[in-house]
């Protein structure tokens, strides 16, 4: 009767008290726990003969009961709900617990973001205290932040036993609200703080939740700031142009500034639709420093690994790190079935997070050099498998080797002071000679991405067409995506080559090739990478995706997929009216980028020179 009495007055002045309470004498909804955890009492104890609330045997408590045998296996008990921030008082959770071993690690954590990837250790507690052998209280005052609470352990077994788990108003200073750094709910000027890049393929708006609907039909049909149809919110309208590897980037422009000293988080609302596995979400930084590099912040996780949800605004939440830079919200497509996002509420708050530095491991957006400032832009000799027999370095038309061969001038100003990339090949010459050159960082490609250089070729070989160059890449996806043969190019030349139909971290590789034991020179200058629309001059003139220009020393055959220069010896003209390559191969198959890896695919360009050097002639 006594025991009946202390639970009724338990209940009426403890846990409803508690902001959050389960003492385990009756039933918990505030925190959920794992397979790996079961209910007991003194009588049949876990080890313990009597639990913490009521001090005697008849009392329940919460027992550590593995399941499975893995070392690896991890238990988990965690709040139900968010506790949300206070601002009248202080908020510490506490628990009980025993173990008889001195080793039996385990933490106390707080998670944020629907996904629960951001996770920061309150409280490690190591095992048991070697003068208490009862119960011992773990105490943790809580940030006045938006949080759920997990008690997580790693280990094969052996007893642990917990009682009396609450979150509950504590002595303590005051907390003080969370700073906002910035907030936007596009319901105001600050929309104009962010801006769709121009030139790719998807493309960023700011729609009224009425209007979305009638673009996309499965956008979402409320904001998320209103929760009605009134509201605003951020939106990529894809669902008539999707391509695999086409991507829209939406610039958050205002540079953050994130010192040792401070500690911020960027907290958004996300509403992903149409195939989970079709797209993905990504937030990195864009550091305003040259070259201007991009990181992936969220998620976490490779975004192939990550699941997005779909169908409701979803809690998406960065510890921000250190640096200068502003944020890049991008939305891409992994395949042909429709997957996009919209974006609402986002706000820039402090949290209370250790601090964090941007990765050395970065990408970049677009590259350029026109090398007239005498260096290589971070351009490196040399690739993942093989070391050249020569490198390429920096010479202008007064420091070349021989004039004779040339260049004598760059191809960005016409100069014999410009900069440019030569091939710089010494005796004695073999039969196996080559050089390669790569840009870094890797580049961050994309479907409607081009590759535009001017090159120069010229050799002591007559009708030979013995130096190869070529264009290739060999990050996510090996491919050659220009290949050439000659003797000489007559003066400098341009290509533009888009990319393949794919989204990544790429490299590409730019490669000479010279059998003959002659002397050569070989030189690229104002290589670009970036998006086709940027690349390639408008104009007002129609043009049909094939266009042939035939010259006395070579053929420049150029569709809207690939740009190909054959050599030809003949010096009559002729027109050429199918294109080498449709725009239909651009997305490769596992065949075709097998082809390119495979030791005969050197063999079959030559059978496709010889083929259409034999239409020309």
């Amino acid at each position: 009767m006594f025991s009946f009495l202390i639970i009724f007055l338990c209940n009426i002045f403890l846990c409803q008290a508690a902001i959050l309470q389960c003492d385990f004498e009756a039933i918990c909804n505030d925190f959920v726990a794992d397979e790996n955890w079961g209910l007991t009492d003194g009588l049949h104890p876990h080890p313990i003969n009597h639990d913490h609330t009521l001090n005697t045997s008849a009392g329940h408590y919460l027992f550590y009961n593995q399941q499975g045998g893995s070392r690896f296996t991890k238990a988990e008990i965690k709040t139900s709900d968010w506790l949300q921030p206070q601002t009248d008082r202080a908020i510490c959770f506490q628990m009980w617990y025993y173990t008889p071993r001195l080793s039996f690690p385990f933490n106390i954590q707080l998670v944020q973001g629907d996904d629960e990837q951001l996770v920061r250790i309150a409280a490690s507690i190591e095992g048991k205290v070697p003068s208490i052998n009862d119960w011992t209280l773990i105490n943790v005052t809580l940030p006045n932040e938006k949080i759920k609470i997990f008690i997580r352990l790693n280990n094969t077994g052996g007893p642990l036993v917990f009682d009396d788990i609450s979150v509950d108003y504590c002595d303590g200073p005051r907390p003080s609200p969370p700073e906002v750094l910035y907030t936007c709910d596009f319901e105001s000027s600050c929309s104009n703080d962010f801006v769709s890049l121009p030139g790719y393929p998807y493309q960023w708006s700011i729609l009224e939740a009425s209007d979305a609907v009638k673009i996309e039909a499965k956008a979402p049909p409320i904001d998320y700031t209103f929760g009605n149809q009134s509201g605003h919110y951020a939106l990529l309208p894809n669902s008539k142009i999707v391509v695999n590897g086409k991507v829209g980037y939406l610039h958050f422009q205002e540079e953050l500034q994130i010192s040792a000293n401070d500690s911020y988080c960027l907290n958004f609302e996300y509403y992903g639709y149409g195939t989970w596995y079709g797209g993905s979400l990504q937030v990195s930084s864009w550091t305003s420093n040259d070259p201007k590099t991009v990181q992936v912040l969220w998620p976490k996780t490779s975004s192939s690994q990550y699941v997005y949800t779909t169908g409701h605004w979803t809690w998406g939440i960065i510890n921000l790190p250190i640096g200068n830079y502003s944020l890049l919200f991008r939305v891409d497509s992994k395949d042909v079935y429709q997957s996009s996002y919209a974006l609402d509420n986002i706000a820039i708050t402090s949290c209370d997070y250790p601090s964090t530095e941007l990765s050395p491991y970065n990408s970049i957006l677009s590259f350029a050099c026109s090398f007239d400032n005498m260096t290589m832009c971070d351009m490196i000799n040399g690739d993942k498998y093989n070391i050249p027999t020569y490198n390429f370095s920096i010479f202008t038309g007064e420091t070349i080797p021989n004039p004779e061969l040339g260049p004598t001038r760059d191809h960005t100003t016409n100069s014999s002071s410009g900069g440019f990339l030569l091939w710089n090949r010494t005796l004695p010459y073999t039969s196996k000679d080559f050089g390669t050159v790569d840009q870094t960082p890797t580049i961050l490609q994309n479907t409607g991405m081009c590759v535009k250089f001017a090159y120069y070729v010229k050799s002591l070989a007559v009708n030979k067409n013995a130096t190869s160059i070529s264009v290739s890449t060999a990050g996510c996806y090996a491919g050659r995506l220009w290949f050439q043969e000659l003797d000489d190019s007559n003066g400098w030349l341009t290509a533009i080559v888009p990319v393949l139909n794919f989204n990544c971290q790429e490299t590409f590789y730019f490669s000479v090739y010279q059998p003959e034991t002659i002397e050569v020179s070989v030189a690229f200058d104002d290589i670009e990478i970036d998006q086709c629309s940027i690349l390639i001059p408008t104009s007002t003139t129609t043009t049909t995706s094939t266009t042939t220009m035939i010259t006395s020393t070579s053929t420049v055959l150029t569709t809207t997929t690939y740009t190909i220069t054959i050599p030809s010896s003949s010096s009559s003209s002729s027109s050429l009216t199918t294109p080498i390559f449709s725009s239909t191969t651009t997305a490769l198959s596992n065949a075709h980028r097998q082809f390119y890896l495979d030791s005969h695919s050197l063999i079959i360009f030559y059978i496709l020179y010889q083929t259409v050097r034999g239409i020309v002639l």
